[in-house]
């Protein structure tokens, strides 16, 4: 009884974190959102007092297979503050949480700030990645806005998509909140071919793992001291 109790937490939590931006979407908003990606335009701000937990981190493993294609291609990425590379290179990692800035947004996204700054060495082009969001519609996906050697491209393009089931079997309950364990996320065909384009050279897969995205949404913040008991003189 007490692991069925459990496994109904889990998939409730999975479920919070997926659903309630929908709840908090603007009429029509299902009909205005992009599969693909937005022409630019003036992004949607947090709605205030609306977000999932108010602390809170991510950690981000880049694929292996995507890592090999940055090799081959001489890529390098760069974070943009708060996201924060890995000294290995092979992810990074941000805050997440109201307190940090994110919030769920008119649009039906959870927004974050920061980003990633690519560089591709042959073409000589930077490619930045910024605003970040994740979206819950009409599958679970990681977009950003799109800025080309310092140019504004495009307000969103839905960089790598996960579906539902691999995002709801990694929830997990933790001590502060809850947490989603390494769920996969695959780069879209938009995403390559925004590749090809902007460099003229050979894009990512479609279909591969971009990484994995663990987010720990905390509703105690990470700094607080447990209870202690009271001594007797």
């Amino acid at each position: 009884m007490r692991m069925h109790a459990l496994r109904r937490l889990t998939v409730l939590a999975a479920v919070a974190a997926l659903s309630v931006p929908l709840g908090l979407a603007s009429p029509g908003a299902a009909a205005q959102q992009p599969t693909s990606a937005t022409r630019t335009a003036a992004a949607a701000q947090p709605l205030p007092g609306a977000y999932i937990s108010p602390w809170g981190d991510a950690q981000v493993e880049i694929g292996d297979e995507t890592l090999a294609w940055m090799e081959r291609e001489g890529i390098t990425v760069e974070a943009i503050s708060p996201f924060v590379m890995d000294a290995d290179g092979r992810g990074f990692s941000m805050p997440i949480g109201s307190t940090a800035g994110d919030g769920l947004d008119s649009k039906g996204r959870i927004f974050y700030p920061g980003g990633l700054k690519i560089q591709h060495q042959g073409s000589g082009k930077t490619i930045t990645l910024k605003s970040t969001f994740i979206r819950v519609m009409p599958t679970p996906a990681y977009s950003a806005g799109v800025s080309i050697d310092g140019k504004a491209l495009l307000e969103e393009v839905v960089i790598a998509e996960s579906t539902y089931s691999e995002i709801m079997a990694g929830a997990r309950p933790s001590p502060t909140g809850f947490r989603i364990k390494k769920a996969p996320f695959y780069v879209t065909q938009e995403a390559a071919n925004l590749f090809a384009a902007a460099t003229g050279a050979t894009p990512p897969r479609a279909g591969s793992l971009f990484g994995t995205l663990t987010p720990n949404f905390d509703y105690i913040p990470a700094t607080a001291k447990p209870p202690t008991v009271p001594t007797l003189p």
